[in-house]
């Protein structure tokens, strides 16, 4: 009841810790990631992947990619290692170009949202984050369950071996 005798000024106050509240609540919903760079469907980045529009990049630990395989379309390359290795295993991936565009995907897109950031101050000029991911999240369904081709891992492989044959 006191909260209803109090001046405007501290109404004002509690307004504005119920607005806080409000925001943090709508910020905790929101996938990770959705206003960083641009996401598309495991759809379209496959088809794109498939025509040498974009390159792929499964992030994912090498446990991961034994449980689930990988994109048929995407290459192997774990972000879980030095950064350094990893960049320069993205630019092999790229063969050296950071303009091209890069899709990354991950298990359900929390990971590809937070690495979109980097990449870009990185360099890379265009991050695509396939934020459904390999076995669907907040986005959608993900890659699995769309029904989409998936590749057995096998250690030492990174590349799709469809791109491996057009070399």
């Amino acid at each position: 009841m006191e909260l209803l005798q109090g001046g405007l000024a501290s109404k004002l106050v509690y307004l504005g810790i119920a607005l806080v509240g409000v925001w943090m609540l709508l910020r905790a919903l929101m996938p990770a990631g959705a206003a960083a760079g641009e996401v598309m469907t495991p759809a379209e980045v496959n088809e794109k992947a498939l025509k040498g529009e974009v390159v792929l990049i499964d992030v994912r630990t090498p446990q991961e990619w034994q449980q689930t395989g990988l994109p048929a379309s995407g290459y192997a390359i774990t972000m879980h290692q030095k950064g350094a290795d990893f960049l320069s295993q993205l630019d092999a991936a790229l063969g050296g170009d950071r303009n091209k565009p890069l899709a990354v995907i991950c298990r359900t897109g929390n990971r590809t949202g937070s690495l979109v950031g980097p990449l870009e101050k990185a360099g890379y000029t265009r991050v695509i984050n396939v934020a459904e991911g390999m076995v669907g999240g907040r986005y959608g369904q993900g890659w699995i369950k769309g029904g989409l081709p998936v590749r057995a891992y096998k250690p030492g492989e990174s590349a799709p071996p469809q791109l491996v044959m057009q070399k």
